[in-house]
C-alpha cells in the first residue's frame, strides 16, 4: 500500500475514525502494514492512555465488569477501548467474539471502542498483537484502554509485562485456581477483585487472597481488593473511581513510568532478537536444515549441526 493511503489513514485513526482503526489494527495482523512503519507514526502518541490489563480464572465475569465499569468512566468524560482476548478457533484461529457479545454498552458510543482477538492458541493469553493493538487506540486518542485476557492460569502473567496496572478478577468459587495461580500472576497483579460477591462464600474468597498476597508481597497491606457484584451492581463504582485516580495520576506516577521503560526496553529487546534471527536464516541455512536426515541426527550432536549452519 502507498505511504500516502497509509498516512491518510493514520490521519482519520487519529481523529477517532473507526473505520480508519480498524484498518490499522487488520493491517498488522495481516501483514499489509509494516508494524515498524507505524510505530514509527504512533508511537509517541501511545503513552497518553493508561492501559489496564483484565484477567483471572475462566467465567469470573471480567467482560461483564467491563461492561459495568465502562459507563461510570464515560460519565467521567473518559474515553475507553477495550481488547478482549477470546479463545481462538482450532480451525480457522480466528476470534469467538464471545466477549464483545457481553461489553453491550460500547454500543453507539463513539468514544468506546472494542476489538476481538483470537489467543492464537498462545499459554499466556496475550497475542503479540495486543500491544501494537492497544498503541493504535491509545494513538486514537482513548484515555483508557483495557485488556482482557482469555483466563487460561498462571501464564496469564504476560499481560503484566504490556499494561500498566494489572486486575485479577476472582470469583467465590475459585479457590482452586487461587492454588493454581498462587505461584504466577498473583504476584504480578496489581490490585484484585472478587467479583459475584453477592454469593455465598464470597468474604472467604477476600481473606483467601489476603493470607496468599501477604506471603509474597512486601507491601500487601497496600493492596486494594475490590468487592463487586455485576448482578446488583455494588462495588462497580469504587473500582471504577480507583481506575479514574489512577489515570490522573499518569504524568506524575512513578510506577506508570518504570512500567513504561520497562515495556521500551523489552520491546528494543525482542525487537533486536526477532531482526537477527530474520537475519540469520538466509535461503542456503533454510534449504540446509530441510535436507537434514536421519543419519545426520545420529551422527552429529545438536551443536556440531549449528556451527556447520553458521559457517554457511
Amino acid at each position: 500500500m502507498a505511504l500516502k493511503t497509509l498516512e491518510k489513514i493514520l490521519k482519520k485513526a487519529k481523529k477517532n475514525d473507526f473505520i480508519s482503526i480498524s484498518e490499522l489494527m487488520t493491517g498488522i495482523e495481516t501483514g499489509k502494514f509494516s508494524r515498524r512503519e507505524i510505530s514509527k507514526h504512533i508511537f509517541k502518541d501511545s503513552l497518553n492512555a493508561i492501559k489496564i490489563g483484565i484477567t483471572g480464572p475462566p467465567g469470573s465475569g471480567k467482560s461483564s465488569l467491563m461492561n459495568m465499569l465502562i459507563p461510570i468512566l464515560r460519565d467521567n468524560k473518559l474515553s475507553v477501548g477495550v481488547i478482549a482476548i477470546d479463545p481462538s478457533s482450532p480451525i480457522t484461529g480466528g476470534s469467538f467474539l464471545g466477549d464483545r457479545v457481553r461489553i453491550k454498552n460500547a454500543i453507539d458510543d463513539k468514544n468506546v471502542f472494542v476489538r476481538s482477538m483470537g489467543s492464537r492458541a498462545e499459554l499466556g493469553g496475550i497475542t503479540e498483537l495486543a500491544e501494537d493493538f492497544s498503541d493504535i487506540l491509545a494513538f486514537s486518542g482513548k484515555d483508557i484502554v483495557f485488556i482482557e485476557t482469555v483466563g487460561v492460569g498462571q501464564s496469564e502473567y504476560s499481560v503484566s509485562e504490556i499494561t500498566d496496572l494489572t486486575a485479577l478478577v476472582f470469583v467465590p468459587e475459585s479457590g482452586d485456581e487461587i492454588q493454581l495461580l498462587k505461584a504466577g500472576i498473583l504476584e504480578l497483579a496489581d490490585i484484585f477483585v472478587v467479583n459475584k460477591y453477592d454469593r455465598e462464600d464470597a468474604n472467604l474468597m477476600v481473606r483467601s487472597i489476603k493470607n496468599i498476597i501477604s506471603s509474597t508481597k512486601k507491601d500487601a497491606s497496600q493492596i486494594p481488593i475490590f468487592k463487586t457484584s455485576c448482578k446488583t451492581g455494588d462495588g462497580v463504582e469504587g473500582f471504577a473511581n480507583a481506575l479514574i485516580k489512577f489515570y490522573s495520576s499518569i504524568n506524575k506516577n512513578e510506577s506508570v513510568k518504570s512500567r513504561q521503560m520497562l515495556r521500551f526496553s523489552r520491546k528494543v529487546k525482542n525487537i533486536i532478537e526477532n531482526d537477527i534471527i530474520e537475519g540469520f536464516w538466509t535461503e542456503k541455512r533454510k534449504k540446509f536444515l530441510k535436507k537434514m536426515n536421519t543419519k545426520d541426527t545420529k551422527l552429529e550432536s545438536p551443536y556440531d549441526m549449528v556451527d556447520k549452519i553458521k559457517d554457511l
